[in-house]
């Protein structure tokens, strides 16, 4: 069976109030039991202590004088003193005869309670004895130091009784209201208590079930309210993210829907382009056979070779055609910005960069801000990466290249410079412009196709940058690029 946390809870402030009740009632009683003992003993004591004193002042004048009538009448008046009759006492001999006093038995029973105190008097040894509302005290009375008689005292202690009863009454009183209030007042604050935790629960259940807005608040100042806000702000945290992934689920999902369209296309332009190739090669082959065949026919040379020729060209728009296909994606992934720190990445590049340099008699230096900045790392590779590219392959050996990078404000500002040909005003406008070439020679010898400046442009307006470049014929250019973070 399931016990909830409320009973338990209930339960334990019982038992834990019971258990303080007990103990400091019975420490406090125990203590008044202790205190009533010890004061009723110094009574006594005193008592025993004024009537030696008495009997050794008059007893030893009798004595002295062998006056047995001075003994009777020590013995007489012993009683009679004030000090004395405030507590009934007796005085026994060494054999337990009564001598003189209140009690009524003049001979004792060898087994009774009180012969058998007697004999610890007798010993030398003071005794108590407590029966029902009366203290008995038994001790020996000495003159010079040998025992001449015992003495009994009888002390009420009722008046001690009655208090202490009055007082473990008030106890169980208090103790039982006590336990009723305690109970009472920790039952509504646990109920409130309780309804708290079920409220965190339900919040929890709420989370598993994907209800992320149905999480309640509790108003409280201590750690159960924490709990709540935390609960809060992870159940926003978890519907923020779920969301993230579901965006970032779909997007995947139309990237694989475009990947797998284009993979369709990509097959279907190879067959065509298979088949637009085959027929101009097939036009130029029947063109080339009949004019070997009427090499003296000058009107069907002169034909033939416009056919050639314009067949030519088709085949050259054709592989244009492909070149554009691959540089103009149908599918743009989004931008991905994060924190990277932006001396890092300049180096990873130049590392990178460092063979192709060397390679070529060059030499690179660099300066960048040792800062961390928001951006995309794979399209500020590639802009760094296709500006130093460039700075090489239009390079002149032993030159150099410079790449500067700092952050101003909220802009990030990437200079990029080389002491290589340079170019002349004419071409600034047409570099970013896709298979422009400033020298063809040069672009051919290096593997260029004019397609780099076109994608760094590219890649810096679909991040709302700007890109600016200065150049001087044989003496270098320079690239100037400002990126929002």
């Amino acid at each position: 069976m399931k016990i909830g946390i409320k009973f338990k809870l209930v339960s334990f402030i019982t038992i834990l109030l019971l258990f303080i009740i007990t103990l400091s009632s019975f420490l406090v009683l125990n203590g008044i039991k202790i205190y009533q003992n010890k004061e009723s003993e110094n009574i006594l004591l005193n008592q025993k202590d004024m009537f030696e004193q008495y009997l050794d002042e008059n007893f030893s004048e009798a004595t002295s004088n062998k006056n047995n009538d001075k003994l009777e009448l020590v013995r007489a008046t012993l009683f009679n003193k004030p000090w004395l009759r405030t507590i009934p006492a007796s005085i026994y001999n060494a054999k337990g005869d009564l001598l003189s006093g209140f009690n009524s038995e003049n001979k004792l029973n060898e087994n009774s309670e009180k012969s058998i105190m007697l004999k610890y008097a007798m010993e030398g040894k003071i005794s108590y004895r407590q029966d029902s509302n009366v203290m008995y005290f038994y001790s020996p009375i000495k003159y010079k130091n040998i025992t001449v008689a015992i003495l009994e005292l009888q002390y009420s202690t009722k008046e001690n009784n009655d208090f202490y009863n009055n007082i473990k009454l008030m106890f169980f009183g208090t103790g039982l209201l006590s336990l009723i209030v305690g109970i009472t007042l920790g039952f509504f604050y646990l109920s409130n208590f309780s309804k708290d935790i079920y409220t965190i629960k339900n919040s929890v259940e709420n989370i598993q079930a994907g209800n992320f807005n149905n999480i309640a608040e509790i108003n409280r100042e201590d750690e159960l309210g924490e709990l709540s806000k935390d609960l809060i702000h992870m159940s926003s945290t978890i519907e923020k993210n779920i969301k993230e992934l579901e965006v970032e689920k779909d997007t995947l999902s139309k990237a694989v829907n475009k990947l797998k369209k284009m993979d369709k296309e990509q097959k279907e332009f190879i067959g065509n382009v298979t088949h637009e190739f085959k027929t101009p090669i097939t036009s130029i082959k029947a063109y080339s056979d009949v004019m070997g065949m009427y090499s003296d026919d000058l009107s069907l040379i002169k034909d033939g070779t416009e056919s050639i020729s314009k067949e030519c060209d088709r085949l050259t728009n054709m592989v244009d055609k492909i070149l554009e296909l691959s540089y103009l994606e149908k599918y743009d992934f989004e931008i991905e910005k994060k924190e990277i720190n932006l001396k890092d990445l300049v180096e990873q590049i130049c590392f990178r960069m460092s063979g192709k340099i060397k390679k070529n008699k060059l030499s690179l230096d660099y300066k960048v801000d040792d800062i961390s900045i928001i951006a995309d790392p794979d399209n500020l590779r590639h802009i760094i990466i296709n500006l130093i590219d460039n700075a090489i392959k239009y390079n002149e050996p032993d030159g150099s290249i410079s790449v500067f990078c700092k952050k101003n404000k909220d802009m990030l500002q990437i200079n990029v410079t080389d002491t290589g040909i340079g170019m002349s005003e004419e071409h600034l406008d047409k570099i970013f412009e896709p298979f422009y070439r400033v020298e063809t020679h040069r672009s051919r010898k290096t593997g260029g196709n004019g397609l780099g400046l076109a994608l760094v442009k590219n890649l810096v307006e679909k991040q709302k940058g700007t890109i600016l470049v200065s150049s001087t014929l044989n003496k270098g250019t320079s690239f100037s690029i400002s990126l929002p973070l």
